[in-house]
């Protein structure tokens, strides 16, 4: 299993909603604002000098998953400069899922 954390302009959040969609992700887990700088772009700190906020999201898959969803994150920032995604993948060692048995 693999965590895919990926931060984004919160503008582009339903975008990003239909991305995780053409996957069969439909668990998540999101921040909805979170201050900081993606790709060395102009900070978003939700204040008059620095307006704006981005989203954080992170999604458990498998490992084929995660390979497939970042080309298809790489694809989507194509041309986006400061509205695209940085996503950072992880290994999972272990995971307790509610509802599994």
């Amino acid at each position: 299993m693999k965590m895919v954390l990926m931060v984004y302009y919160v503008g582009i959040h339903e975008e990003m909603m239909e991305l995780l969609a053409e996957f069969g992700v439909c668990t998540f887990t999101r921040w909805r604002e979170v201050e900081g700088r993606i790709s060395c772009g102009d900070p978003r700190e939700g204040t008059q000098v620095w307006p704006g906020t981005n989203s954080a999201l992170m999604v458990v898959v498998e490992a084929r998953v995660a390979d497939s969803l970042l080309r298809r994150l790489e694809e989507f920032n194509r041309g986006r400069e400061e509205e695209g995604v940085d996503a950072h993948v992880l290994d999972v060692a272990q995971t307790v899922m509610a509802g599994a048995e």
